[in-house]
């Protein structure tokens, strides 16, 4: 079961990264529903000053709205993708945007511990710090 849901989160990455901003906001109302649990938890790292939980699918699409509207532009890289057993996959990706009002380039890497149940995203948990994703990922630096 972990190398299918390696490959499930792959190919949710693969399939977004082909998107601009506004495709990517288009889409999310109907690719929320098939990828996540009517359940999901939504995590922001919670370092962010705006850093929220959201629960079910419209609670996923609007933390994607209010995250993508400070950019003009936005696209991410996918450096890494592990399993952790247990059905958790650890994500380490680069998002490059530029700001929405300030048109000003901004990069930054990302790590996401995603817990797939069932065929489905239950759980997303986003962080900036490695060290705290590492071990929320039970993983060792």
């Amino acid at each position: 079961m972990s190398q299918a849901d390696v490959d499930f989160v792959a190919g949710i990455f693969d399939a977004a990264a082909g998107m601009d901003k506004e495709a990517l906001l288009a889409a999310l109302p109907d690719l929320v529903p098939q990828l996540c649990d009517p359940e999901v938890e939504w995590i922001e790292d919670p370092q962010r000053a705006d850093a929220r939980v959201y629960r079910g699918h419209q609670g996923v699409v609007e933390s994607w709205r209010q995250w993508l509207d400070q950019f003009g532009q936005f696209g991410f890289d996918v450096e890494r993708i592990t399993d952790c057993g247990g059905g958790d996959v650890f994500v380490v990706a680069r998002e490059h945007a530029t700001g929405a009002l300030s048109d000003a380039p901004v990069e930054a890497r990302i790590y996401s511990v995603i817990t797939v149940k069932d065929g489905k995203v239950r759980r997303y948990r986003e962080f900036y710090d490695e060290r705290a994703a590492l071990e929320a990922a039970g993983l060792r630096e």
